[in-house]
């Protein structure tokens, strides 16, 4: 199938914009200091794609979302680096309806809750979060420990297959094992990592969900390319797997 190029696309993200100018579809790439997300034209139209903008209607996580909805929008907003954590963590959660009460959320990241709020709702989360910063030494991968209340599972492999549903096709969520749990992994990749952890009691149980990512990867401009190919009909992985080793 034929999908008209882009014309011209324009950001001021260092990341971003080599990623633009490797990209088949993208014809012309601008430096704009002014544009904090990404503009792009195609077909005559200009569509957008902001950063944590909570105003936004349509905004998300795009693996949380349709498709049909992204691609005919012409505003999307994707999460900032620390929402982008939590709705990994929390947004499968949120969507089945199994959060008793607002969990908590720990991250070395800058943290804004309200965004974090606005965030989580498009995930059907509505009952707020309890946010703590965590110092860490690295200023290149975002950490995140989420714990929430469940109720206890009779089987607790309906908490991995929750989680395989809507990120087990994904090229930018994964399933890490013991091996690969190391900031390091994630290092200059455009995938997140996650992990499960389940304290189990008679009733209620906590879910502590970890998850790593660069944030010029999955928490930064490779999302934004992710969810620019997505809103055109391209392939996910376009002009990201020429970018990144193991797509």
């Amino acid at each position: 199938m034929h999908f008209e190029p882009i014309e011209r696309a324009a950001g001021s993200d260092k990341r971003l914009l080599e990623l633009l100018r490797g990209h088949p579809r993208v014809t012309e790439v601008l430096k704009d200091a002014s544009e904090k997300g990404l503009r792009f034209e195609r077909q005559g139209y200009s569509r957008h794609i902001s950063i944590g903008d909570a105003s936004e209607p349509l905004r998300g996580l795009v693996e949380l979302l349709d498709n049909n909805p992204l691609v005919c929008t012409d505003r999307f907003s994707v999460p900032d680096a620390a929402a982008t954590l939590a709705l990994i963590a929390l947004g499968p959660l949120a969507e089945a309806g199994l959060i008793l009460e607002a969990p908590i959320f720990i991250s070395n990241l800058e943290l804004n809750e309200a965004r974090i709020d606005a965030f989580l709702s498009t995930a059907g989360w509505h009952g707020g979060v309890n946010v703590s910063s965590e110092v860490s030494i690295s200023k290149t991968i975002g950490m995140a420990t989420a714990m929430a209340s469940i109720r206890t599972p009779e089987n607790l492999e309906e908490l991995d297959a929750l989680y395989e549903e809507r990120y087990g096709r994904s090229f930018y969520v994964r399933l890490a094992d013991e091996s690969s749990w190391n900031p390091s992994t994630v290092e200059g990749q455009p995938y997140a990592l996650y992990r499960l952890r389940i304290s189990v009691d008679e009733g209620i149980s906590i879910l502590t969900i970890q998850v790593l990512a660069d944030v010029a990867g999955k928490c930064g401009a490779a999302q934004i390319v992710h969810a620019m190919n997505v809103m055109c009909g391209f392939e996910e992985t376009l002009g990201l797997e020429r970018a990144y080793s193991g797509l």
